[in-house]
């Protein structure tokens, strides 16, 4: 009985021990390990929203509403093409933009707030303001009279001939008006006389008007178109009294520029008319050393008939027109420039016409558009 009863205590005590190798296996209390993960638990994404919020600033915002602030510049030339760039918000790649009524091609969208665009060049009877709008989908926005053309070409001295006046250019400068030049932009000289020495008149009369129309108008040079002797007093203001810098185009229409065996003719009706006889005058018939100094000898290639040129590097574009019709400067191969020997018309300078007088060379409707295809072909926006 003894025996079975140590034999219990001793299964009793194998059970008590059991029972406490099994509280020491027990799961260990992980709760501070469970706050340790909540620090690093990614769930919210270390809450990041705002660095989303960052990138959104960088993002262009298609909801943003479309606005036209401001055109720079607001101006420019209408013979010119002239950059320009457009400030506002929500421009995207779809972006349309109109000047007055016509689409432009030419855009550049450089953000949501920035575009650039090429406008012109437009016809000059069309110089004036332009709204400038743009269109995004259904939206546009736009601001009047944001753009303006402005006559951009150079004003035009006009110098008359021997024995007429400056209403010889009625008819042309009519014309010029017509296609868009203002007033302020034609100006013709009216000689004190018409039968004086070229000489006195480039020195005396025309270097100051020039001086006038360059005071008046803000031009930094003129266009020179010269009939008949005034060729010539045109060239000697050039190349003698100040006039090198002065002139971007310069067009004669039959000048006399090596004489006329007409005037021998008449040699007593003013110094005007002595100094183109002979024709191709050596330095000791020249009066007034007109012929000799413009053109030298006229067996030599000496003297540079056109002087400041741009083939030079000068600023002056050279033009002379003759005709096969012309009866008053006789023979008509006496209106070439840069002759390099008697009746040589071969310089690129030289422009022959058919069929017109020389009279009619100041008022003949083709000349004039030849005359206003060379003006207009430099300017202060493309010299």
């Amino acid at each position: 009985m003894r025996q079975k009863r140590f034999v219990a205590w001793i299964l009793l005590s194998l059970v008590i021990v059991s029972c406490g190798d099994d509280d020491d296996d027990s799961p260990v209390d992980t709760s501070e390990d469970d706050d340790a993960s909540d620090d690093n638990d990614t769930s919210d994404d270390d809450d990041t929203s705002d660095d989303d919020d960052t990138s959104d600033d960088d993002a262009i915002d298609d909801d943003a509403p479309l606005a036209l602030d401001a055109v720079t510049p607001d101006r420019g030339g209408a013979s010119a093409i002239t950059s320009v760039t457009l400030s506002g918000a929500g421009f995207d790649d779809s972006l349309r933009v109109f000047l007055g009524g016509d689409q432009i091609v030419d855009v550049e969208v450089v953000s949501a707030n920035e575009a650039r665009v090429a406008f012109g060049p437009v016809d000059l009877t069309e110089i004036g303001p332009r709204d400038v709008r743009v269109v995004r989908g259904g939206e546009n926005a736009g601001i009047e009279d944001a753009f303006t053309f402005e006559f951009d070409e150079d004003p035009i001295v006009f110098v008359h001939g021997y024995v007429v006046t400056a209403s010889e250019w009625d008819v042309m400068i009519e014309r010029f008006r017509a296609i868009g030049y203002p007033e302020d932009a034609l100006w013709p000289i009216a000689y004190s006389s018409s039968i004086q020495s070229s000489r006195v008149n480039a020195r005396d009369e025309l270097a100051p008007f020039v001086d006038e129309v360059l005071a008046a108008t803000g031009a930094e040079r003129v266009d020179i178109v010269a009939h008949s002797m005034g060729g010539l007093s045109t060239r000697l203001w050039i190349r003698s009294y100040g006039g090198g810098d002065r002139v971007l185009d310069y067009v004669s229409l039959a000048g006399t520029h090596h004489g006329t065996a007409l005037s021998c003719l008449i040699p007593w009706l003013g110094e005007g008319s002595a100094e183109t006889c002979p024709i191709y005058a050596g330095e000791d018939e020249s009066v007034n050393l007109v012929q000799w100094d413009l053109n030298g000898d006229p067996d030599t290639e000496d003297v540079d008939e056109t002087p400041f040129g741009v083939e030079d590097g000068g600023g002056i574009h050279w033009n002379a027109l003759r005709t096969d019709a012309d009866i008053i400067d006789v023979p008509s191969h006496t209106c070439c420039l840069n002759q390099q020997f008697r009746g040589d018309c071969s310089d690129a300078v030289n422009i022959e016409v058919h069929g017109v007088g020389h009279i009619e060379m100041a008022f003949d409707e083709g000349v004039f558009e030849l005359t206003r295809d060379l003006l207009r072909a430099h300017n202060a926006s493309h010299p």
